[in-house]
């Protein structure tokens, strides 16, 4: 497969609605397309085509572009698409020279274009926020050397997990498997007892109101169905049989779900290390988060720092880490883009242990927050106002953590494998850096100044075209 760049697109002025309805200049996705810098990411995304021919793939501005749609509109794969087809500031936003009442793509094309990204979402991201740094501070004239740093969840959407439902789920996957074995080595099926295992499965989830003994006794039961059907499994192996490559995976998922399930029920424990909650995405692991809405969420943890209005990615993983760990490999990050070492740390009690604090204190750094130790009886006026206007200034992470999840989609993100998870991530980055730029530097401005007993009134407005203004 080639890929080929798309010319040039028009000004908005040029592009044909249809119908005589001209795009409104105020429109959010009309301001937004001359933020991002196209040329750059295309040549970026150049890096995945390494031949020259072929049928021609879809242009990176369209379909990345109909991703940030897709997490700002909160989108499914099919609505984004309908969206596009029917809304000529999206087909704007993604680079068509003129309106179209016809879907561009096909919504699988969104899925094969996560996959293929995957690999260049860091780089990606980092072409945007330079671009959109460097912007800030042509606008701007001047530099806050403060950094805020902070960890949150991204929660993804799947089934609250069950030990028994996730035993009966697997039960059922290696039924289907001995079943195809079986054909293959032209021998009879074997004995899984499968009607019995529907049948006490049938009578114990019709129970709403479960009690412990019938959810141990239940649990039981399905650690011996799961421990005969592998065993059935073994010998077809043995014997020559094959699995699709899908069902090797799910193979191996369910024999580490077997050993944790059956760890917990001979020790009478509800806790293992890197426990499976899900068959279909066994990447996913539970994270304490001790919320009053919800104590523990299902999904990814990521580390950020946000300095100059710009949120940047600090660290990514799908196990709960302890993000004071990452503390000197953010500032080294930061070190990296802007040549020195912020000023000014603003982070939570968690990051501020003796580690951190005497590297602080090594590089000349003021990391904002209490003394670590017992609370002081006695505090001074002045440093409780310090205080309280770091703790302050430190929110500014948490409401973008709030716009991320409330805003662009980070809530609950619906996706099935970890690198499309990634992209999203980067994605929501990305599309709330460029909010912020577009919100802070896009609103109308009135300055009146007096000048020899007379009064001038100056009223502008910072337009997209960032590159041609002066600061």
């Amino acid at each position: 497969m080639v890929y080929r760049q798309s010319p040039h697109q028009l000004s908005f002025e040029s592009f044909g609605c249809g119908l005589s309805t001209p795009l409104s200049p105020d429109n959010e996705w009309v301001q937004l397309a001359d933020i991002f810098p196209w040329r750059d990411l295309d040549k970026a995304y150049q890096l995945e085509f390494p031949k020259n021919s072929g049928r021609a793939a879809k242009s990176f501005r369209m379909m990345y572009g109909a991703g940030l749609i897709q997490d700002r509109m909160k989108l499914t794969d099919r609505g984004v698409v309908d969206a596009i087809r029917d809304t000529p500031a999206y087909q704007y936003f993604i680079g068509l020279s003129e309106y179209k009442p016809v879907a561009p793509f096909s919504y699988s094309s969104l899925c094969h274009f996560r996959k293929r990204i995957a690999d260049l979402s860091e780089l990606i991201r980092n072409i945007i926020n330079d671009w959109l740094r460097a912007k800030i501070e042509a606008i701007a004239g001047f530099n806050v050397n403060v950094m805020i740093t902070d960890a949150t969840a991204v929660p993804v959407k799947i089934r609250f997990p069950q030990d028994t439902t996730l035993l009966n789920q697997a039960r059922l996957n290696l039924e289907t498997m001995a079943n195809d074995m079986a054909h293959q080595l032209s021998v009879d099926t074997p004995r899984t007892h499968k009607r019995e295992a529907k049948q006490v499965w049938t009578a114990f989830s019709r129970h709403p109101k479960r009690q412990r003994g019938s959810v141990r006794k239940q649990t039981k039961a399905q650690l011996q169905y799961i421990r005969r059907d592998l065993r059935f499994i073994n010998e077809f192996i043995d014997a020559g049989a094959t699995l699709t490559e899908k069902q090797a995976v799910r193979l191996g998922v369910i024999r580490i779900l077997f050993d944790q399930q059956w760890y917990m029920f001979t020790n009478k424990i509800h806790h293992v290390e890197d426990r499976i909650v899900s068959l279909q995405q066994p990447y996913i692991r539970p994270i304490q988060r001790g919320k009053a809405n919800a104590k523990v969420e299902f999904g990814a943890k990521i580390d950020c720092s946000l300095s100059e209005g710009i949120i940047d990615l600090e660290r990514f993983d799908f196990k709960a880490f302890v993000e004071s760990g990452d503390f000197e490999e953010t500032l080294d990050h930061y070190y990296d883009l802007h040549g020195e070492y912020p000023d000014e740390v603003l982070a939570d009690t968690l990051y501020r242990n003796r580690a951190n604090l005497k590297l602080c204190k090594d590089l000349g750094i003021k990391i904002c927050g209490p003394k670590l130790g017992a609370k002081p009886k006695h505090v001074t006026a002045e440093q409780r106002r310090e205080d309280t206007d770091a703790e302050n200034r430190r929110g500014a992470i948490e409401r973008r953590f709030a716009f991320l999840k409330g805003s662009v989609g980070l809530n609950l993100v619906n996706t099935r494998t970890a690198e499309s998870l990634a992209v999203k991530i980067d994605q929501a980055l990305v599309l709330s850096n460029a909010l912020t730029l577009l919100r802070v530097f896009a609103i109308p401005i009135l300055i009146s100044v007096e000048y020899e007993g007379e009064v001038y009134q100056i009223r502008y407005k910072c337009t997209t075209k960032l590159e041609n203004m002066v600061a």
